[in-house]
């Protein structure tokens, strides 16, 4: 039997690569800048690790899409999205734990599209990707416990034996006995408030430097909710007499020159907040208990609301670029 390896890309697969495609040379802006000013050696070597893997896929992506007749997207360009003459914004630490929250997201992401992903060569380059960004992940988890600056998880007591839920009050949480946090929903927790910590730094740092009053007041407003939100997240913790962990290695200049272009920083955090939904998501399936599935929802309208002002943003500057999509065959009959 003869199989076509090579047909046209399905609508998930072109979906993909184009998302691909804009978050990667996004990056690659990004660690343009921070290669002109970290000073630590092995933070440099994983950075520049990073950049590399960034334009591998960025290249990739463009010869499918030229090979396919697809349009390419803009994206994001250093000549017109960095400026590399502006002083840094984050201290070297910063770029670590910048570099561990991103690389945290990528390999969700690209695990995510591979079951969707039909084409044989599309799906061995993917794989390549996620076994890199692993390994990269790997070297940035060694490097932050080296360091002494990986904030763990909180700890909690081995259980002397295998137990089986009795009562359904194993679920309750607004009333009637109310059962301590399983390990995965304390994970949970954790996770999101770590991630907050870690976009609140960008947020501080973006609101001081970009030139648009509007995106000025944008990022404030995001890192006023960010604090509120990990308030709701750690009181969860700390009722249970659990520590609320945060990243604390890192400063932000007091510069004021933006490295980046307004477009690229409303970009990042517009997808940041996209990136936050889907982790509430996976949070609400994995914790059983009532009362944090209603907070994690009542978190993800603040944050839906909270993105889409940002792409609303984006919208008015003309600065978003429309994703393959389906077309509009009524209007192609009336036409």
């Amino acid at each position: 039997m003869n199989i076509e390896h090579n047909p046209e890309l399905t609508s998930a697969e072109m979906g993909n690569l184009w998302n691909f495609y804009m978050a990667n040379t996004m990056s690659h802006c990004i660690f343009e800048h921070f290669l002109t000013n970290v000073e630590d050696e092995s933070i440099k070597q994983l950075i520049i690790e990073s950049d590399t893997l960034c334009v591998l896929i960025s290249n990739y992506v463009e010869n499918i899409f030229k090979s396919e007749g697809i349009p390419l997207p803009k994206g994001f360009q250093p000549k017109e999205d960095v400026n590399k003459q502006a002083p840094r914004l984050f201290s070297d630490t910063y770029y670590l734990e910048y570099l561990e929250m991103m690389f945290r997201l990528g390999v969700i992401f690209y695990s995510i599209t591979l079951p969707n992903t039909a084409r044989l060569d599309i799906r061995n380059f993917v794989t390549k990707v996620i076994n890199s960004s692993t390994n990269i992940s790997n070297k940035i988890t060694e490097l932050m416990l080296k360091k002494g600056i990986y904030v763990r998880p909180p700890y909690i007591p081995t259980m002397n034996s295998p137990e089986i839920v009795a009562k359904q009050s194993f679920l309750n949480g607004f009333f009637g006995d109310k059962r301590r946090l399983l390990g995965v929903e304390i994970s949970q927790l954790f996770a999101n408030i770590q991630f907050n910590s870690v976009k609140t730094v960008l947020l501080i740092g973006f609101s001081q430097v970009a030139k648009s009053q509007d995106l000025r007041h944008y990022f404030i407003r995001g890192r006023e909710c960010n604090l509120k939100q990990n308030a709701v997240l750690g009181k969860l913790l700390t009722q249970e007499d659990l520590p609320i962990t945060m990243p604390t290695h890192y400063s932000i200049s007091t510069s004021t020159e933006s490295p980046f272009s307004d477009k690229l920083m409303l970009f990042h955090l517009t997808n940041l907040s996209s990136a936050k939904l889907r982790n509430f998501g996976d949070s609400i399936a994995v914790s059983p208990r009532h009362d944090i599935g209603s907070s994690f929802m009542r978190l993800i309208m603040e944050t839906g609301n909270y993105a889409e002002d940002g792409t609303n943003l984006l919208i008015q500057n003309g600065w978003l670029e429309y994703p393959p999509h389906n077309v509009d065959r009524y209007k192609l009959a009336e036409d």
